[in-house]
């Protein structure tokens, strides 16, 4: 039996809305998921605000909050996350940003936002376009430029340097039909300098890579072929290397990771988890399914706690396609055999995602996401059916993100109880390892 040993799933952007099309369900309650349905009929079920009531979390936020960290006072901004995850080195003090490739037109002074994500430019084509601003974008007003291209879209940006800091807005404005934003420095910046110096130096990348991928060869070709160039990058989500506590000592859990996306390998690795790889995994609708629960079921033994990520149904539901969101939940129901065999083998198993997008707007939202929580020790409540509606009526009721490990730990027999103190540290599972024996 493993008993004590968690699988912790995580179905990205996985919340929705209801509608006609679906006989007013959402793409989750609508979807055939007799699995889900199993596991949320077993265990306990709720609605989960990820961060609190009516904030749409960003993936970075969300996941460091699931994962128990105060996103008000340890979350470091996103571009770190996804540079680490994609295998740089940061060093301490050097400034990262995730960036999308994105289209534009000229409005006189101004760059009007076509698409924010360039026509989902093919990663082919973006990766030759990124070796352009690589090679020819280095330095700045005497800072380090380092771009690289990541998947798709999508990117990060390195600044390194004396006097920088992370503390500037973003140069996107998440919005077609709107321009592109000049960086500044925070209100409350806490080096208003070191601000505005790295917020000119983004400026001027941001100037230097227009100028150079409108005149790029690949970009003529797609605008001769009446597709949308990818002529600008985007910088956004700035922050800093910083050091985080690590999992394994916060909670007493060894973990793991599986996981295709830069983002999410990067918080997994600053959390100090170790990653699982999975052969074919892509973050894509395309992406290995079933090899990423299998190799969770087969590497449980070896963990106590193992996160496993699935992108797909966040990128339907910023394509605004319902029916392929729910058509690829059906697929994801039907790869989790191998997490229901776990289940029976005594593993509490948490489905749930890390926010709500839904396909009627494509961005996050603040709406609650369902959460369910199957194990030896959860109480079986009423729900059935594992679907917004449903999970409403859970045991769980609605709770937050930073809720989630302390329930584990109690449903996994590892939490010690309040006002005990048997480590010098302050901790709330029962810390064996750290017991000094008073000797005679």
């Amino acid at each position: 039996m493993n008993e004590g040993k968690i699988i912790f799933i995580v179905l990205d952007g996985l919340g929705d809305l209801a509608y006609d099309f679906f006989d007013n369900k959402t793409p989750l309650e609508y979807a055939n998921t007799p699995n889900l349905d199993y596991l949320a009929k077993k265990g306990s079920c709720g609605m989960l605000d990820v961060l609190r009531p009516g904030l749409p979390p960003g993936s970075d936020s969300a996941h460091l909050s699931l994962f128990g960290y105060d996103y008000l006072t340890e979350y470091p901004g996103r571009g770190p996350f996804e540079a680490i995850g994609y295998g740089y080195k940061l060093q301490e003090g050097n400034i990262a940003f995730r960036t999308n490739f994105a289209s534009v037109r000229r409005s006189g002074n101004q760059l009007i936002i076509v698409d924010r994500r360039a026509g989902r430019i093919s990663g082919e084509l973006a990766k030759e376009l990124g070796e352009s601003i690589t090679n020819e974008i280095t330095e700045i007003d005497g800072v380090s430029i380092q771009y690289t291209h990541t998947i798709e879209h999508r990117g990060f940006l390195v600044l390194s340097g004396d006097g920088l800091s992370h503390e500037v807005t973003d140069t996107d404005p998440h919005e077609s039909g709107a321009p592109v934003l000049k960086s500044v420095p925070w209100a409350n910046a806490k080096n208003h300098n070191a601000a505005l110096k790295t917020a000119t130096v983004v400026n001027k990348f941001v100037k230097a890579t227009y100028e150079l991928l409108e005149k790029h060869p690949i970009n003529k070709q797609l605008v001769s072929e009446g597709k949308l160039p990818a002529n600008i990058i985007l910088p956004r989500g700035a922050g800093i290397k910083t050091k985080l506590e690590p999992f394994e000592i916060r909670w007493g859990l060894k973990p793991a990771a599986i996981a295709a996306g830069p983002l999410y390998r990067g918080v997994a690795l600053e959390l100090g988890f170790e990653l699982i790889e999975v052969p074919n995994i892509t973050g894509l609708p395309n992406t290995n399914l079933d090899g990423k629960f299998e190799y969770a079921a087969r590497n449980i033994d070896k963990y106590d706690f193992i996160f496993v990520h699935v992108k797909a149904t966040d990128y339907y539901s910023h394509k605004k396609d319902a029916k392929g969101k729910a058509s690829f939940i059906e697929k994801i129901d039907k790869a989790l055999e191998p997490i229901i065999e776990s289940y029976e083998q005594g593993v509490t198993i948490l489905v749930t995602g890390d926010h709500t997008t839904p396909c009627k707007y494509g961005n996050h939202s603040g709406h609650p996401v369902p959460i369910l929580i199957a194990g030896p020790n959860t109480r079986q409540d009423s729900v059935e059916l594992f679907g917004e509606r449903y999970c409403t009526n859970g045991a769980l009721h609605r709770l937050r993100g930073h809720h989630l490990m302390p329930l584990l730990l109690t449903y996994t027999g590892r939490v010690l109880e309040y006002g005990l103190r048997s480590s010098p540290y302050e901790r709330i599972f029962i810390p064996k390892k750290e017991w000094t024996p008073l000797e005679l």
